[in-house]
């Protein structure tokens, strides 16, 4: 297939350019869901939605992958500001922060199976 265009005008194309060349808040939209695309982390989520402080060991347990495995899930969510951690002895605990972003995931029992 060619591409035959520009089908749009010279305005429209300047429009789009200073429209879309710098827009921070789609990309922290896309970085978003980029992250929620994994359903480990997706899982991790909702499992923070309905028991709202969970640590590494239980995860792990409820997976069948390794502590680090989850270490590593907690800490993106963690660096995206979707949760947090509280250490209670040797024990962290993490859970959801209010970020306005987890509005965007459907709860668990809304999903399609």
């Amino acid at each position: 297939m060619r591409c035959v265009g520009p089908t749009l005008s010279e305005k429209e194309l300047q429009k789009f350019q200073d429209q879309y060349s710098f827009h921070p808040d789609m990309e922290e939209q896309a970085e978003f869901y980029n992250l929620i695309s994994n359903p480990i982390r997706l899982k991790i989520i909702n499992i923070l939605r309905e028991k709202e402080a969970v640590c590494v060991c239980d995860l792990k347990d409820i997976f069948g992958v390794t502590a680090a495995a989850i270490s590593q899930h907690l800490a993106k969510l963690k660096a995206h500001r979707i949760a947090k951690s509280v250490k209670q002895g040797q024990t962290v605990f993490y859970s959801l922060t209010d970020h306005p972003f987890l509005s965007l995931i459907p709860e668990k029992g809304t999903l399609k199976n």
